[in-house]
C-alpha cells in the first residue's frame, strides 16, 4: 500500500508538472461555422498558409459551431470550411501575432442538392490497425440470426472450446469487454450472456493482443472489446429488428435501439429479448489407473444428452449531457437477465479392469440457473484548456446474481440390470452473488503541437462476494443436510493501480509509446463452514513499449513488448464442491496464485491488405483444469491448479483483397507453437502441440441490394491446457436483400449446413486417462429483418467504466 502512494505521488507530481507545460510564441485562432445560417456540428474546418495554400490544420465544428486552433505560429492565413453538397468557404487572409477571432463563416448549398439520395457505405467485415484488429459484424450477411458467441468465433485468433471459454491465439485468459466496459462474467456465465446477445446488437469486435498502459494488466493474451450499436442520429430515431432459426430446435430474438438527440442532450436504450433451445450431448470415457503400477483399475463409460433452453434479455438506457464546450457526463444504467434450464439424462457404466461390465448408473441432471446483472457507470469529462488536455473521471457499480438450483435423481443397476438399493436423490440451493465498486481518473496532455501525448492515471476497486452453498439428501423420504458438500464462503479483495503513459514521434517515419503500469492486490477469503481463511497480498509492474516505422505508403512495421497479469477467478477461490453427476464433481482452489505473461509482437502491413505478425509470450503459473481421481473411489472431480508455465509463438497472417468490383476475399491465418512444461503433483508433465487457425470468407456484392457470403474456420489439433482437442471446423452462407428504400434488410443464414462442428479431446497424466465427444445444436437456418431510420452523424466517444478487470473474473 505504501508503495502504491509513492508511485500516486510521483504521478501528481509530474502531473503538476505538465499541467504548467506552455508554448511560447503560439496563439489561438478561434471562429464559428454555420450551414445557411445555422449553427452546426462536424462541419470540416481548414487551417492553410496564406502563401502556397498549404495544410496546417484541421478541426471539425462542435455543437455550437465553434471551433478553436491552438499553438499555431505567427504567421500569415486562411481558412475554409467544407461540407457534402455545400461551397467550400473561405475566410479573408489575416495575420496572427496574438490570440485571433475570425468572424462566422456560412456554408451555402450548391446547385444540385442530394437530398432524395441514399448513400450506402459497405464496410469491410476485417479491418487491419496497427494497434487492434476490427470486425464490423453487419457487414457480414452470415452473422444475421446468430448470437454474440457465434459471431466472437469467426474472429481472426479467436476460438471457443466445449464450454464456452474464449481462446485468444489458443491460450485462455482474454478479457472480454462491452462498449469497453467489463463483460462482467466469464467462463460458462460469460458463454450464457453472449449466447443470449443477438448478432443484431452488436456494432464492431476489436480484438488487442498488447494493450497499453491505461488498459488493466488483466489478461493474458490481450482483450476483445464488443462494441454494440449506439445509434449516431439527431431528433429520434432508432432500428427494429427481428429473426427466426430452426436447429433442431428453435431460436428466436427480437429487439429495438432507440435514440434521441437534440442541442446538449443524447438519451439512448436498447432492449432484446431472444429464446434459444438446443441440447448437447456428451460421450466421456474415463480410465482410471493404479497409482503404483499404473495400470486400469477400472473404466467409466458415459453417455448424456442434455436438451435445454435459454431465454434472455438484455437492455441498457442512458444519457449525455454536454454543459460546454469543454464539460460532458453521461450515465448508463444495463441489465441482463437469463433463465436457464438444463435436463441431463445420463447413462454411467463401470468396467473392471478385464472390460466386464460391473454396474450401471441411470440418472438426471436437471439445472435452473436464473442470472441476473445490474451495472452502472457515470462519466465526466473536462478539458482542462484548449489545447486538448483532459481530465476524466470514472465510476462504476455492478451487482451480479445467480439464483442456481440443482436436482440429482440416480438409479443404481448391476450387471444384469437389477435394481441395487433404493437410489440416490440430492437436491441443491447455490445462490452465490458478486458486487463490485471501481472508480478511475484518467489523465491526458497532448504537447508539442499534438504530435505527443502523455497519459496518466489511477484506479481503486473493492470487490465483494458470497457464496452460499447447501445439498441435501433425501433418505427415507426425509430431507437431511450434506455436510461434506455444503459450504459457505466469502471473499473480498482491493485493487489499487497506477499508471504512466507517453507517446511521441521520434522521427518522421519512427514513433514510440511507452507505459508503466502498477497494481496491489489485496485478497481476503473465508470459508464459514470450514471454519478457515487465507490472504493473498501482492504488487507488481506492467511495462509496455511500442515502435511504429513507416518505411514508405506501403509498408508499416510495428514492435511492442508488454507484461500481464490473469488473477483466478472469483469462484475458483471457493473450496466448495459442485456436483456434476454422480461421479463427477468440480472443487475450489483456494491456493491458486495468479499468472504473468511476458508477450513481445512484431508486424508488417503492406498496402493495408496484407497484415503479417509474428509473436512470443512466456507465460508462468499456468492456471489450467485438471481431472484427478479420489482415492479408493469411483469419483473424479475437476480442480485448477497452478501447474506449469507456457511458451507459445505465433505467426499470423491476415489478408483483405477486392478481388474485382463484386467480390472480396479476406483470409485470416494463425499458426502457433503451444509447449507447457511443469509438475502436477507427483507426474511431470511436458505436452507441446502445432496449432492452426484458418478462417476465410468470399462477399459477393450483386446488384440491386444483394448481397452474398460464404464464410468458413477450420481449427487443427489444438491444446486446452493439458488437453489434446482434436480438429474443429464448419463453414456459413448467406444472402440478403435491401429492401423498404434501403432502410430494411432481409437476410437468409444457413449455419454450418453438413453439421461439421464437433468437440473431442484428450487428457492423459497423472491416474486418469479421459476423453470427450461433444456435439449440439449447431446446424441452423435463419430468416432476419432489420430497420433503421435517421441520419447518421458523428458521435462523441465515451470512455471505458473503471471496473473492467474485476467483471471480466465474475463467473465458473
Amino acid at each position: 500500500m505504501k508503495r502504491f502512494l509513492s508511485i500516486t505521488l510521483v504521478m501528481l507530481m509530474i502531473l503538476n508538472r505538465q499541467y504548467s507545460y506552455a508554448q511560447p510564441g503560439t496563439f489561438k485562432v478561434q471562429g464559428a461555422g454555420t450551414v445557411e445560417g445555422i449553427a452546426t456540428e462536424n462541419i470540416s474546418v481548414t487551417l492553410l498558409k496564406a502563401s502556397d495554400s498549404s495544410l496546417v490544420k484541421t478541426e471539425q465544428t462542435n455543437k455550437q459551431g465553434a471551433y478553436v486552433f491552438a499553438n499555431i505560429p505567427g504567421g500569415t492565413y486562411i481558412i475554409s470550411l467544407t461540407g457534402i453538397a455545400y461551397h467550400t468557404a473561405y475566410s479573408p487572409s489575416f495575420l496572427v501575432d496574438k490570440d485571433v477571432t475570425i468572424a462566422v463563416i456560412d456554408l451555402q448549398p450548391t446547385s444540385k442538392r442530394l437530398t432524395d439520395v441514399i448513400v450506402t457505405a459497405r464496410k469491410s467485415y476485417i479491418e487491419m490497425k496497427a494497434d487492434k484488429i476490427v470486425v464490423n459484424v453487419d457487414a457480414s450477411p452470415a452473422n444475421a440470426g446468430s448470437t454474440a458467441l457465434e459471431v466472437l468465433e469467426k474472429a481472426p485468433g479467436v476460438t471457443v472450446d466445449k464450454d464456452g471459454n474464449i481462446l485468444l491465439k489458443g491460450r485462455q485468459g482474454v478479457q472480454v469487454y462491452i462498449d469497453g466496459k467489463p463483460s462482467y462474467v466469464t467462463g460458462s456465465d460469460l458463454a450464457n450472456m453472449l449466447r443470449g446477445m443477438s448478432a443484431s446488437q452488436l456494432d464492431q469486435l476489436e480484438v488487442m493482443t498488447n494493450p497499453p498502459a491505461k488498459y488493466d494488466a488483466a489478461g493474458n493474451t490481450g482483450i476483445i472489446n464488443i462494441k454494440t450499436k449506439k445509434s449516431k442520429m439527431v431528433g429520434l430515431n432508432g432500428s427494429v429488428n427481428a429473426s427466426y432459426g430452426q436447429g433442431v430446435y428453435p431460436k428466436a430474438n427480437s429487439g429495438f435501439t432507440a435514440n434521441y438527440r437534440k442541442n446538449k442532450l443524447n438519451v439512448f436504450s436498447s432492449f432484446n429479448y431472444a429464446y434459444r433451445g438446443g441440447f448437447q450431448k456428451f460421450e466421456v470415457n474415463r480410465n482410471v489407473l493404479n497409482r503404483n503400477t499404473n495400470a486400469v483399475s477400472f473404466v467409466f463409460r458415459q453417455q448424456s444428452y442434455m436438451p435445454d433452453t435459454r431465454k434472455s434479455a438484455t437492455g441498457k438506457i442512458g444519457l449525455d449531457y454536454d454543459f460546454d464546450e469543454r464539460t460532458s457526463a453521461s450515465i448508463s444504467l444495463n441489465a441482463f437477465n437469463t433463465k436457464m434450464t438444463f435436463d441431463a439424462n445420463s447413462q454411467n457404466k463401470i468396467f473392471d479392469h478385464t472390460g466386464d461390465l460391473q454396474t450401471i448408473n441411470e440418472g438426471r441432471t436437471y439445472m435452473t440457473p436464473n442470472v441476473t446483472n445490474l451495472g452502472s457507470n457515470v462519466n465526466l469529462a473536462h478539458k482542462l484548456d484548449t489545447t486538448g488536455t483532459e481530465l476524466v473521471f470514472n465510476a462504476d457499480y455492478i451487482d451480479y446474481t445467480d439464483k442456481h438450483k440443482q436436482y440429482f435423481y440416480n438409479n443404481f443397476f448391476d450387471n444384469n440390470r437389477n435394481r441395487i438399493g433404493n437410489g440416490d436423490t440430492v437436491l441443491g440451493n447455490l445462490p452465490s452473488g458478486f458486487k463490485v465498486y471501481a472508480a478511475k481518473i484518467d489523465f491526458s496532455k497532448p504537447l508539442n503541437n499534438k504530435s505527443s501525448k502523455f497519459e496518466m492515471g489511477a484506479k481503486a476497486s473493492y470487490v465483494t462476494s458470497d457464496n452460499n452453498v447447501r445439498f441435501d439428501s433425501i433418505i427415507n423420504s426425509l430431507r437431511v443436510l450434506d455436510v461434506k458438500r455444503t459450504n459457505h464462503f466469502i471473499y473480498k479483495e482491493n485493487v489499487y493501480a497506477a499508471y504512466l503513459n507517453f507517446n511521441s514521434p521520434l522521427t518522421k517515419k519512427l514513433s514510440v509509446q511507452a507505459g508503466l503500469r502498477y497494481e496491489y492486490t489485496d485478497g481476503r477469503g473465508h470459508s464459514i463452514t470450514r471454519n478457515t481463511t487465507f490472504t493473498n497480498q501482492y504488487g507488481q509492474l506492467f511495462p509496455t513499449v511500442y515502435f511504429s516505422y513507416t518505411a514508405n505508403e506501403k509498408n508499416n512495421f510495428n514492435l511492442n513488448y508488454g507484461r500481464r497479469i490473469t488473477r483466478p477467478q472469483y469462484r475458483d477461490l471457493n473450496p466448495f464442491i459442485f456436483i456434476i453427476d454422480q461421479y463427477t464433481s468440480q472443487e475450489g482452489n483456494p491456493y491458486l496464485q495468479p499468472q504473468f505473461s511476458h508477450n513481445i509482437e512484431m508486424s508488417h502491413s503492406f498496402k493495408n491488405t496484407v497484415t503479417t505478425s509474428l509473436s512470443y509470450a512466456k507465460v508462468n503459473n499456468v492456471i489450467a483444469e485438471n481431472i484427478e481421481n479420489t482415492s479408493g473411489t469411483k469419483e473424479a472431480r475437476l480442480i485448477k491448479r497452478n501447474i506449469a508455465s507456457l511458451n507459445q509463438l505465433t505467426l499470423s497472417v491476415n489478408v483483405y483483397k477486392p478481388i474485382n468490383k463484386w467480390l472480396t476475399l479476406s483470409l485470416n491465418n494463425s499458426l502457433f507453437h503451444n509447449r507447457f512444461q511443469g509438475r502436477l503433483t507427483d507426474t511431470t508433465v511436458k505436452v507441446a502441440a502445432f496449432v492452426g487457425n484458418f478462417f476465410a470468407t468470399l462477399q459477393m456484392k450483386i446488384k440491386k441490394g444483394w448481397d452474398a457470403e460464404i464464410n468458413g474456420f477450420y481449427n487443427t489439433r489444438n491444446l486446452n491446457g493439458l488437453s489434446q482437442v482434436s480438429a474443429m471446423g464448419m463453414f456459413s452462407m448467406a444472402a440478403s436483400k435491401q429492401v423498404l428504400e434501403n432502410k430494411g434488410k432481409v437476410t437468409l443464414n444457413i449455419r454450418d449446413p453438413f453439421a461439421l462442428q464437433r468437440y473431442r479431446d484428450v487428457s492423459r497424466y497423472g491416474t486418469v486417462d479421459a476423453s470427450l465427444q461433444s456435439n449440439w445444436d449447431n446446424r441452423v437456418v435463419t430468416l432476419s429483418f432489420t430497420y433503421k431510420f435517421g441520419k447518421t452523424i458523428n458521435n462523441k466517444k465515451r470512455s471505458a467504466g473503471s471496473a473492467t478487470e474485476e467483471q471480466g473474473r465474475i463467473g465458473a
